[in-house]
């Protein structure tokens, strides 16, 4: 089980909550490289959709995040979002 679960944490990113839009369904985050999409720019502030709104309820502008996110027909989508520890 190992390989599964550290597999997973190389698709987490850290970033920083800069804007939530509820009503959209979108979070702004400045994050650093995302691996898995092939982004390798250190630092950057992208809008995403999320995968499921409610998570959006969970964190507010400042907070500072960890997050996988897909490429999906609507484009880019954070399918996990959690603080940092």
């Amino acid at each position: 089980m190992a390989p599964v679960v550290a597999l997973a944490q190389a698709n987490l990113v850290a970033g920083e909550v800069k804007k939530i839009d509820e009503a959209a369904g979108k979070i702004t985050l400045k994050h650093g490289p995302i691996k898995n999409l092939n982004m390798d720019e250190e630092e950057m502030t992208m809008v995403f959709r999320v995968a499921d709104p409610a998570v959006l309820k969970q964190v507010k502008a400042g907070d500072k995040v960890q997050f996988e996110v897909e490429r999906q027909t609507g484009g880019l989508t954070v399918t996990k979002l959690q603080k940092a520890k």
